[in-house]
């Protein structure tokens, strides 16, 4: 019934962990500068920013809410991340 539908999604998926890899890649070598620098783990204005621009760049206004979840999601778990890397 939903075969095409649910093959799709699992491309999807496929995709969005190869792409997650890499943004945590990127979080990484941030942590790291961050460590190095005695820097905070919160940028709360670029979490800001990043939170209107990810809005901007939603085709389907309908979607905005979500994607801004979907980013404030993202943010939660890679500041856990650059936490657990700092205390290493």
């Amino acid at each position: 019934m939903f075969k095409k539908e649910r093959a799709e999604i699992d491309a999807i998926d496929q995709e969005l962990v190869k792409l997650f890899e890499r943004r945590m890649d990127a979080v990484t070598e941030i942590a790291r500068i961050k460590k190095e620098n005695e820097l905070p783990i919160l940028d709360q204005s670029r979490e800001d920013k990043v939170l209107d621009k990810v809005r901007g760049l939603t085709d389907n206004k309908a979607y905005e809410d979500s994607v801004e979840d979907l980013f404030r999601c993202l943010m939660t778990i890679t500041k856990a991340f650059e936490t657990k890397q700092n205390e290493e």
